[in-house]
Parts: C-alpha cells; sequence; structure tokens
C-alpha cells in the first residue's frame, strides 16, 4: 500500500475540515492494510489515527488505535527504528491528551532512547519530543524540566526556520508560565513572540490554518481577544480556500 498516498488524501480532509471523512478514510484504509496482511502499511495509518482521534476528542477510538500500534511494532520488528520513536511519541501524546501523563512520559521515554542512537541531534523530529513530554511533565508539576525542554524544541525549531512549530512552542510556555503561577508579562512575552512568528510564515496552507485556529483560543484566555479572532479568521479564510478547489463543476 502507497502509504504516502493515503496519508496525503488524509491531508486533504483536514484541509477542508472534513474530520469525520478523514477518520473514516483511514479506517478504511488500515483495515484494507490488514486484511492484505501489510503490517508495515497498518502501522503507519494506525499511527496516524491516533493522532486523528486525539485532535478531535475521540478517547475511545484514540486508546484503541495505541493499543493496536504497540502490537505493530512488536509483529514489524521495528522497535529500534526512528518510526518507532515516532509512534512513542504519538502514544504519549495521545496518553497525557485522555489524562494519563505519567503514562505517557514512558513512552516518551522509549521515544528518546530511539532517537538517541538514530537521530542527529538537529532532526526536526526532536522538536515533537521536546513539545510533547514537556506538556506530560507540566501536567505532573514538573514545571522547570518542562520549561527545559520547551526552550529546547524553540531553540531546535528556531534553527529549522520552522515558525509554526516554534510559535506553537512559545504559545506552551505562556500555558506552562501560568500552570507555575508566573507572571503575566512573562505570558505576554510568550504571545506577543508567537504572533510575531506567525505573521513570518510565507506559504500559508492547511498545516499553517491548523496551528493558528489551535493557538486562537490561547490568545483569547489570555486577554488577547484581537488577536485571538485575527487568527481563526486567518485559519477560516484558508479552509474555506482550500474547500472551494475540492468543488467541481458537474
Amino acid at each position: 500500500m502507497d502509504t504516502g498516498l493515503v496519508i496525503s488524501e488524509y491531508d486533504d480532509f483536514v484541509a477542508r475540515r472534513d474530520y469525520a471523512g478523514g477518520g473514516e478514510f483511514l479506517k478504511l484504509a488500515s483495515e484494507a492494510a490488514r486484511l492484505e496482511g501489510d503490517l508495515s502499511s497498518e502501522l503507519v495509518i494506525s499511527n496516524e489515527l491516533i493522532g486523528h482521534c486525539r485532535k478531535n476528542d475521540d478517547r475511545e477510538g484514540c486508546l484503541e488505535a495505541i493499543g493496536r500500534t504497540i502490537e505493530l511494532i512488536a509483529l514489524t520488528d521495528s522497535g529500534n527504528e526512528p518510526s518507532a520513536g515516532t509512534a512513542y511519541i504519538n502514544i504519549g501524546t495521545g496518553y497525557t491528551r485522555f489524562g494519563e501523563p505519567e503514562l505517557a512520559i514512558e513512552y516518551f521515554r522509549k521515544a528518546e532512547e530511539i532517537y538517541s542512537r538514530t537521530l542527529r541531534p538537529r532532526d526536526p523530529r526532536w522538536g515533537g519530543l521536546y513539545n510533547n513530554m514537556a506538556t506530560a511533565l507540566q501536567e505532573t508539576g514538573e514545571y522547570k524540566e518542562a520549561e527545559k525542554l520547551f526552550y529546547k524544541a524553540a531553540k531546535l525549531m528556531s534553527a529549522l526556520d520552522k515558525s509554526e512549530d516554534e510559535a506553537v512552542t512559545y504559545v506552551n510556555l505562556a500555558h506552562l508560565t501560568e500552570a507555575a503561577g508566573g507572571r503575566g508579562e512573562t505570558i505576554a512575552e510568550y504571545l506577543d513572540r508567537a504572533y510575531y512568528l506567525l505573521n513570518t510564515v510565507r506559504i500559508r496552507g492547511g498545516y499553517y490554518a491548523f496551528v493558528c485556529e489551535k493557538c486562537a483560543p490561547s490568545f483569547i484566555r489570555f486577554g488577547y481577544e484581537e488577536k485571538g479572532n485575527e487568527l481563526a479568521e486567518r485559519a477560516k479564510k484558508i479552509y474555506e480556500t482550500n474547500a472551494s478547489k475540492q468543488i467541481r463543476p458537474t
């Protein structure tokens, strides 16, 4: 199975905000891979399903996909490959989302061990590990450790010119500051930096829209309603444009 094509088609669903359709598409693709005995492809799709269910607040679906992904890592003997590290990050992020940060940290440690053996220090996949592990550490009250990892993520994303991901990191730092009882001025500095970074992005496609939509509620939460609403409007316009591109004359 061409998993690259599957993920690309799923991204098209997301780009036009057809999340239900995208989820159904992934489930059908996963089932097709399973029936074909194509476990490697099923692993890729099952891993994608974890993120889909997490983002769409589907706890049961997320935990089911996590269980199957763990099985597939063992069945495909891929536990020492970078792809397994990425799967463990998705698993950990799913557990964090649904209230099990201690369990999540166990999987982030597994990912860290694999990445330390297989990836270069400036590989962008480290950013996903730093950000998501930091979020789990924040949930367990380990604020200083979380802050260190967020800073490492921001530094790496800056070096790689990944402005959207760097912006998300600064929004995460704003929430960490609030959780740790920090100053409002520090929160404002982080949000100002995030907003600046989002304004520097030149190619504004579906991922950019997703990030703007994700960050907007945080701006509103901290009292920056104008900026939050403006980011939400940016995302809306991009989604509408993407949806209109899917319309074909009959």
